[in-house]
């Protein structure tokens, strides 16, 4: 993490983090701090935990036991032990991937907002310990499976033993009653997991957009089907969003020109980019405003309410709700990444392209895309991607905690998918703009009549095509790749 760029902290309030505001705090390693309001409700809401464990009463989780165990009193002089033995018991670690620094420390910053809002019942001296370990910048390693989406229990408690096992944290005798269950019991791992994929998945977009408009320059295909007359009467508002992205790139085109597109209408993965792109925009502002909500919701079991005094048993860290946006949005995105394929297809297909097949030197065995291969890759990954689009919301939990927990949302799982689904995008943009380049250059088009935008990604690609050098070395898309997940080829288009 390039840590301390911003001076100023982030003020916490439980009600005003947004995904872009959390992956760029985490990331930049900037500070946090809770607002007067945010400790005033921790105080309020703690003297009712005490209440509740110094008269004996029954409350989940504060003296009793969780989950199939929920039927068994915790004893008022058990409970420090058990607190301690609950984080423990739950943190069990299993080989495999890890999360990124940065993604704890996005973990921690949900938490002390969702702490903020007063209703878990914490201690002061829990959220400072927070805030305190937020803003040192070093972060454990933490297991980033083990997780139905019924609250994110094991790798949470793995992070809530670190900091639990700081000498501030003995010093002040933490934990105390029911803080281990309010540390564990949210969906802090799949919302930070989520929402750094939410800030990929709007680049990605955006750099689908820009290819599309650089695919109708490579196919000398027509763009008046992301004008604005033809965009003003269907109305949505992702294909109005899609569309003026691909007029920007486009902007000076010959291809504006009566004559210059090579067909009266062009297949169907041209003409419909801007609505399958406008269907996934407006799919991913759904899935980013659920993830909003959520980051400034409290998914604690029990919540502490001020107004009664009571610890109120419910199900708020059930994900349904986030698991179906991402769904939803793993959908759309696979679908984009379906037509990219046809559209890169397309430009080596000679009846569609009237260029030699693969974009190859006229009648050469040698040379082009198709000798590189890079149609089969572009396959390859599409299908990867398909794979990765299966929805996960209806997949049976079983009976977990003696049927207990007889459902669950599998956010973390369809997060994970995301993740990957988006890895496999970026590599198969990069194939269907390298190709698009390569469409370009084949057919000698002059730079002066190319859109602007069309332009500055050509000047920027072409270096790294290995055109009439194919087969000498083995071709890298890597450094390509690279440059299109780095978001410098957007420029204004967004």
């Amino acid at each position: 993490m390039n840590m301390k760029q911003v001076s100023d902290p982030l003020v916490l309030d439980g009600e005003s983090l947004s995904p872009g505001l959390l992956v760029e705090t985490a990331q930049s390693g900037r500070d946090v701090a809770l607002s007067e309001d945010a400790w005033a409700r921790i105080l309020a809401s703690r003297r009712i935990v005490d209440d509740i464990v110094e008269s004996g009463q029954a409350a989940y989780g504060v003296t009793t036991g969780v989950g199939s165990q929920k039927d068994f009193t915790v004893s008022s002089d058990a409970v420090a032990s058990y607190n301690e033995r609950l984080i423990k018991a739950h943190a069990t670690r299993v080989p495999g991937p890890t999360l990124k620094p940065e993604t704890v420390r996005a973990v921690l910053i949900y938490m002390a907002n969702a702490f903020g809002s007063g209703f878990s019942g914490v201690s002061e001296d829990l959220v400072r310990l927070l805030i305190n370990r937020i803003n040192t910048g070093d972060m454990p390693e933490i297991d980033a499976s083990g997780s139905v989406g019924a609250s994110d229990l094991v790798p949470l408690a793995q992070i809530a033993h670190w900091l639990l096992s700081s000498e501030e944290a003995k010093a002040n005798g933490l934990p105390r009653a029911k803080e281990a269950i309010s540390l564990i019991n949210s969906n802090a791992v799949s919302l930070s997991t989520g929402a750094e994929q939410l800030s990929e998945a709007e680049r990605l977009l955006s750099m689908f957009d820009v290819t599309a408009a650089v695919s109708l320059e490579g196919f000398r295909g027509n763009p008046w089907a992301v004008s604005e007359q033809a965009n003003a009467t269907h109305r949505r508002e992702g294909q109005v969003k899609s569309a003026r992205a691909m007029r920007r790139i486009l902007a000076e085109s010959v291809l504006w020109q009566t004559g210059e597109p090579r067909f009266l209408q062009d297949p169907l993965s041209f003409r419909c980019a801007s609505q399958v792109h406008g269907a996934a925009w407006e799919v991913y502002v759904r899935a980013r405003d659920v993830w909003t909500t959520e980051l400034n919701a409290v998914h604690d079991n029990p919540i502490i309410d001020v107004d009664t005094g009571w610890a109120i048993s419910q199900g708020n860290m059930d994900s349904t709700g986030m698991t179906l946006a991402i769904d939803n949005l793993r959908q759309a995105l696979a679908k984009v990444c379906d037509v990219s394929g046809e559209r890169l297809h397309k430009q080596q297909w000679p009846a569609f392209s009237g260029l030699p097949t693969g974009l190859s030197e006229e009648g050469s065995a040698m040379g082009g895309v198709q000798f590189l291969n890079l149609g089969h890759i572009a396959a390859s990954l599409i299908a990867s991607a398909k794979i990765w689009a299966s929805p996960h919301l209806l997949i049976s939990v079983g009976q977990v905690a003696d049927g207990v927990e007889d459902t669950a949302g599998y956010a973390l799982h369809t997060v994970h998918d995301l993740s990957r689904l988006i890895d496999a995008a970026w590599k198969i943009v990069t194939v269907e703009i390298i190709i698009s380049v390569w469409a370009i250059l084949r057919r000698r088009v002059e730079p002066e009549s190319l859109g602007e935008g069309v332009r500055r990604v050509v000047e920027c690609i072409q270096p790294l095509l290995p055109i009439h050098t194919e087969g000498e070395e083995i071709f890298r898309i890597g450094p390509v790749v690279d440059l299109v997940r780095s978001g410098d080829l957007l420029n204004d288009s967004r």
